[in-house]
């Protein structure tokens, strides 16, 4: 598959992400449709997974703890981003999940060892107006609250994506998912026994199926394998600025399925915080242009951790 079509589908998938999983805790607990979700996705993929020794793979020293601990971090991510929806909308938590660029920075800062300059401090200072318009939007409202939830969680995917980063590279983008998938559905399931211990909701309903089996498929699957296809034969940083305009889409499909009113200062909370995480994504670019390609320091030092918006896909 062409990268850059992966990378569209990626967007497209990521921007309906957080509709579909509004709409699936109409009818599920957050840790039952997560877990259900991840567990269709795995069980789809097992047939590709069960051939070539690829288990042994998954299980190998080498690889099983890291695969493990972006298995945990995603997932943990993922369900306070999901029990964010419960209060405030799908267009505000695109435009808040923005601020993982600022996570990026002052991971790829304490980790990599990359220097912050006054272009990336001015730019993510963008990115915190724009969601700090939104917050002061939803302060008369409970919308805040799923707000501030939304905005503790990029950390544990940008963590992860570091951890990606360090992956050996014989592991190709439907190997990844699938360990991530099958990790993930181990680390959660103590939080889903103890959900149906305590009354976790399910629903056998042909509507709250068809959410279950998108959510499995598409969110949890799809939308990994096509991220992952189309970083390994595109620039990381371009495909991250392409990829950060997906809270737009979101905010478009909100409004149009009438799932609420797009107010003005939504709107420019969205335009301000796209402004900036867009200009870090082109300061990134600049920096890995302008580093030698024989420079010993450059050779060495990993690169940037990968980014992701907001999907808690990845």
């Amino acid at each position: 598959m062409p990268p850059f079509a992966a990378l569209l589908a990626a967007w497209l998938i990521n921007a309906c992400w957080p509709l579909i999983g509004q709409d699936g805790l109409r009818f599920f607990s957050v840790p039952l449709f997560f877990h259900a979700g991840m567990a269709l996705g795995l069980a789809a993929m097992l047939p590709w997974l069960c051939r070539a020794g690829r288990w042994r793979r998954i299980l190998s020293r080498e690889v099983a703890l890291p695969l493990g601990l972006m298995g945990l971090l995603s997932c943990t991510a993922s369900i306070i981003y999901l029990e964010a929806l419960r209060y405030t909308s799908p267009a505000n938590a695109g435009v808040m999940a923005q601020v993982e660029v600022l996570y990026s920075a002052v991971l790829a800062a304490v980790l990599l060892g990359e220097r912050i300059g006054a272009p990336q401090v001015l730019a993510s200072s963008l990115v915190v107006a724009g969601t700090g318009l939104i917050l002061v939007m939803d302060l008369g409202s409970w919308r805040w609250k799923g707000d501030l939830m939304i905005l503790l969680t990029p950390w544990m995917y940008q963590v992860s994506h570091v951890v990606a980063k360090r992956l050996p590279k014989d592991l190709d983008p439907l190997l990844i998912t699938g360990a991530r998938l099958f990790y993930g559905c181990l680390v959660m399931l103590p939080l889903t026994l103890w959900s149906l211990a305590h009354g976790g909701r399910w629903s056998w309903s042909g509507e709250a199926l068809r959410l279950l089996t998108v959510q499995g498929l598409f969110m949890s699957t799809l939308s990994l394998v096509m991220w992952y296809t189309a970083i390994r034969r595109l620039d990381l940083a371009k495909a991250t600025a392409f990829l950060l305009s997906y809270p737009a889409l979101t905010m478009l499909l909100s409004w149009a399925l009438g799932r609420e009113r797009i107010a003005p200062l939504q709107v420019a909370g969205l335009a301000v915080t796209m402004a900036g995480a867009l200009w870090l994504s082109r300061i990134t670019l600049a920096a890995g242009q302008g580093k030698p390609a024989d420079c010993p320091e450059s050779a060495a030092r990993p690169g940037p951790p990968e980014r992701s918006a907001a999907s808690g896909q990845d």
